[in-house]
């Protein structure tokens, strides 16, 4: 199931890149995140935040085809399949993103929702969980004031000094750029 947002996320309260960015601060600084991140140590300390790690089998999750992870609210509880969880503690980039964007769902206080928009009838981007966890992971895992910091300029810097994609790199290069920050 598919919200009507521009990213096919639910519509939640509004969040600037500002807003989003300031809780990707505190949130790096309240988990004691540097770089690199080494994401299967970062699971195997999720439980000493409340929050349930549940790694579910390939082909047999329970998910929707096509979908990896999921962020739970109701159990604090963060889903992922097999293959996953073995790329996130192989330090594989992609994972990477794909829990912090997950965790991006969590930290933002986003909330699963019977929604009850009229289809057809999309909303701003900066109303869309996707969008919002996508700008989240971003922030978190590349912040601005430490690309700045160290003069990076380009994807493969970031790639470098993040363990990134390139894919995410690529992506947030873009959007730096067009807000004249990098």
């Amino acid at each position: 199931m598919f919200g009507q947002g521009p990213l096919n996320g639910f519509r939640v309260p509004p969040k600037s890149i500002n807003d989003v960015r300031y809780a990707a601060n505190r949130a790096r600084a309240a988990l004691g995140l540097a770089f690199p991140i080494h994401l299967g140590q970062f699971l195997e300390q999720l439980s000493s935040y409340s929050i349930t790690l549940d790694v579910l089998e390939n082909g047999a999750s329970g998910l929707p085809p096509g979908v990896e992870a999921c962020w739970i609210p109701e159990t604090l509880t963060l889903c992922l399949t097999e293959r996953v969880y073995e790329q996130a503690c192989r330090n594989e980039p992609r994972a990477l993103f794909t829990v912090f964007h997950e965790m991006g769902h969590a930290l933002l206080g986003h909330k699963r929702t019977l929604n009850r928009e009229i289809p057809g009838r999309e909303f701003k981007t900066f109303e869309d969980s996707e969008w919002q966890a996508n700008q989240f992971a971003a922030e978190i895992l590349m912040p601005v004031e430490e690309i700045q910091r160290r003069g990076l300029r380009n994807e493969h810097d970031l790639i470098k000094a993040f363990g990134v994609s390139m894919e995410a790199a690529r992506i947030r290069v873009d959007r730096l750029r067009k807000r004249r920050e990098m």
